[in-house]
């Protein structure tokens, strides 16, 4: 008598952001992502911009500018607010699959906000 067992294979994938629905999961990746994507942004282009920087654009023209090393706020804001709506989707469990959704959609469109306004600060002063 032959004995054999019978192996299952393990379904190869991205076993990330688990608290998620599966159909929100490519969109919470997207957001980090993005906001990653930006932090290499700031530190590829760090070095090669001028000593100060146009950010605050609705102040007058002379209190517009800052030291370059303030750039890093951006993609640090970015940060602040992903860990903060990711740990709200994981906290909150039993919210409504549509808040969730908007809720995750809502982070991923102000990953992309940040991300204009950094390469809108990049191309002008480059």
């Amino acid at each position: 008598m032959e004995l054999t067992f019978k192996t299952e294979k393990k379904k190869i994938g991205a076993n990330y952001l688990r608290f998620l629905p599966k159909n929100l999961r490519f969109i919470g990746g997207l957001s980090i992502f993005l906001n990653i994507l930006s932090f290499l942004i700031v530190l590829v282009f760090y070095t090669r911009l001028q000593k100060e920087i146009p950010l605050f654009y609705s102040l007058p023209s002379d209190q517009q500018l800052i030291d370059k090393k303030f750039i890093f706020i951006l993609p640090g804001i970015a940060a602040a607010m992903n860990f903060a709506h990711l740990l709200i989707a994981y906290l909150e469990k039993e919210i409504n699959q549509n808040i969730l959704k908007m809720f995750i959609q809502i982070t991923l469109l102000l990953q992309v906000l940040v991300l204009a306004i950094l390469l809108r600060v990049i191309i002008i002063v480059y």
